[in-house]
């Protein structure tokens, strides 16, 4: 995936990808859906992630004041 397409991100291609996989195992997935189920997952915990970091990050700075 070391090509880039404009226009997607890395997290894009990265479903997408996923999404493939998948349809190979089960032809009969209705791939919009999963896509869309997929990415909202995806972005759900990517966001959690540096909601997190964010929190991490003040408290290490209100560490560093004390």
């Amino acid at each position: 995936m070391s090509e880039s397409i404009p226009g997607k991100s890395d997290t894009e291609l990265a479903i997408e990808a996923f999404v493939d996989s998948i349809e190979e195992i089960h032809p009969n997935l209705d791939r919009e859906e999963f896509r869309d189920a997929i990415s909202t997952c995806v972005h759900d915990a990517l966001d959690s992630a540096n909601g997190e970091e964010e929190s991490d990050s003040e408290d290490e700075s209100d560490d560093e004041e004390e």
